[in-house]
């Protein structure tokens, strides 16, 4: 059997309205015979809401058999029970393997990912599932757009090709399939640039041609390594390592055999290595407004509440303090400060205590619940407050100015206080301020194994901001860094960028090094929002990192997507 699965959500509809060429090419795919003469299966795989408890499955998903009757689609999906897949019901979101699995399951119990073709105008979500070996077409996501197609009509031809050919093996794995043409030699995603994992082939013939990168180097593939890394520490660390490709956080590098030990899985604070995997996506990118949609008036006026003046006022105030290493006197100053800062604005703050190098720190933690009655759902907001010097040793008492590490985030935690204070919120909104991230994290991590059962299971989305305020590229652009539990949190903050900013977005689901990365390691969905990645900020964990090197117009824009999200988290009530 062969099946076409789709998306909904700006591949069929945007907005509640149908895109031009749907019920003619829905029309048209379902009188397509595969080769033995059977119909082609249609199914819809959606990210929707996410329920509280197992017992609100079944009104979800009735909420979302509504809108394809509103569509006058439903029926193109019959049985539902089987055409209809909601990360709803799986419990995770799009690109996660298990939804596909899910979805082709109901069609035929261990259906092989290769006989699924599978359309959407997420392009992250096609390379995944090119590599789970099904087919995979990218719609182009508006006006101007690259895809493989850029109508829906333009899907038709495939779709007879794909029903036409041989019938795969309905057991063993499945085949990776490759981008824009590549042969059966490996790559890697990095934005734009698709970097070839084999050597030059130096016998004439053409090898990786889905590449956009050729390299010279003669450097087998299991001596490339994957460098994430803040600001240029890798590069700093360890000059002498061959750098294939650079992208500012992300690196591609060369480790001879003998220093493979001292490198791979590292877990400072300042790098990690790790083995490049075939067909790895790092990170995808999308040019400014790919998704817009019209602005919500009420969305709309909660961002507009951003404030310039405010967020410069905070960012100079915290930028004042000789240094906020986590250990330190102006340390619990800072954090003192920003208590009665997010108290002034109705907010309900308390302190964690944690330990830093046997020293004490301490998060600090502000709630203002929503007006839902009965249980709600919890939207979080984290920044980490502290700031390091490693240049001058990275003690408590070296200048560690911290201005875009990380004044930038934790001045836009105090930001959103300020653009959301009195928002008529139906969920519950917290915000933190964490310390101890310079040392590892231990700030979130204390928190989130505070964490009950009951907390977890209310989180609906993490934002954590780490440095927002660099502008490493033009046009200015942000990364939003998570993984597969994250995906419906990525997707949502990538909307509100499109609707709400002007913002180049790239997304990453190779998360490291800040404090999004606790909550995901526990199964919860967070994700980094931070400057785009091609470039590095060469100022950070140095008292070179002043406030004269931070871009308030980036940071803004930044805080201006967060906010929109947030907002689009916590819902409304009158």
């Amino acid at each position: 059997m062969k099946v076409v699965l789709f998306d909904l959500g700006d591949t069929l509809e945007h907005q509640d309205v149908l895109l031009p060429g749907a019920v003619e090419t829905l029309t048209a795919i379902s009188r397509i015979r595969d080769e033995e003469h059977q119909p082609v299966g249609m199914g819809l795989v959606s990210d929707f809401d996410v329920p509280r408890g197992p017992d609100e499955i079944p009104a979800i998903r009735r909420r979302y058999l509504a809108i394809l009757d509103r569509l006058r689609i439903r029926a193109f999906f019959e049985p539902v029970d089987v055409g209809v897949t909601l990360s709803t019901e799986v419990g995770v979101h799009k690109p996660d393997p298990r939804v596909f699995r899910a979805a082709l399951d109901k069609f035929g119990p261990g259906l092989p990912f290769q006989s699924a073709l599978f359309v959407t105008e997420n392009e992250g979500h096609v390379l995944a599932a090119r590599s789970l070996g099904m087919r995979a077409v990218h719609l182009a996501p508006g006006p101007g757009a690259s895809g493989d197609i850029t109508t829906l009509p333009d899907l038709i031809p495939i779709v007879h090709g794909f029903a036409s050919s041989p019938r795969p093996a309905a057991t063993g794995p499945a085949p990776v399939q490759a981008v824009d043409g590549d042969d059966a030699h490996g790559w890697a995603r990095f934005g734009d640039d698709v970097f070839p994992l084999d050597p030059p082939d130096r016998t004439g013939g053409t090898r990786d041609a889905g590449a956009t990168r050729r390299r010279e180097q003669e450097v087998p593939r299991d001596q490339l390594r994957l460098v994430i890394q803040c600001g240029r520490s890798f590069q700093k660390a360890h000059p002498d390592v061959p750098v294939l490709l650079d992208h500012g956080r992300f690196l591609v590098v060369a480790v001879d055999p003998s220093r493979r030990s001292a490198l791979d899985d590292r877990t400072g604070t300042r790098f990690a290595v790790r083995p490049l995997a075939d067909r790895q996506v790092v990170f995808t990118s999308s040019p400014s407004g790919r998704g817009r949609g019209a602005p919500l008036p009420w969305i709309q006026a909660l961002v507009d509440r951003v404030s310039r003046a405010s967020y410069e006022a905070d960012l100079r105030h915290l930028v004042s303090y000789p240094t906020r290493h986590s250990t330190s006197g102006s340390y619990r100053e800072a954090a003192a400060w920003v208590g009665r800062r997010l108290e002034d604005m109705g907010y309900g703050v308390r302190t964690q205590a944690i330990t830093v190098d046997g020293g004490a720190g301490l998060n600090v933690v502000a709630d203002r619940p929503g007006r839902r009655s009965g249980s709600r759902g919890l939207v979080v907001a984290t920044a980490h407050l502290d700031s390091v010097n490693h240049d001058a040793g990275g003690g408590p008492d070296v200048p560690a100015p911290g201005a875009d590490d990380n004044a930038s985030g934790s001045a836009g935690v105090l930001q959103v206080a300020h653009a959301l204070r009195e928002h008529p919120a139906a969920e519950d909104l917290r915000l933190i301020l964490f310390g101890g991230e310079e040392q590892g994290l231990l700030g979130s991590r204390h928190h989130v194994s505070g964490l009950g059962a009951a907390e977890r299971a209310r989180l609906r989305a993490v934002v954590n901001m780490d440095m927002i305020g660099c502008l490493n590229r033009t046009p200015a652009s942000v990364l939003l860094e998570g993984a597969a539990v994250s995906q419906a949190v990525i997707d949502g903050l990538a909307r509100a960028a499109a609707t709400y900013t002007g913002l180049v977005v790239e997304t990453s689901l190779s998360p490291w090094g800040s404090d999004h990365l606790p909550f995901i390691e526990e199964g919860l969905p967070a994700v980094l929002t931070i400057e785009g990645a091609d470039q590095a900020n060469e100022n950070e964990h140095s008292g070179r990192d002043r406030i004269d090197t931070v871009s308030l117009d980036l940071a803004l824009e930044i805080l201006r997507m967060n906010v929109a999200f947030l907002a689009a988290e916590l819902d409304t009530l009158p």
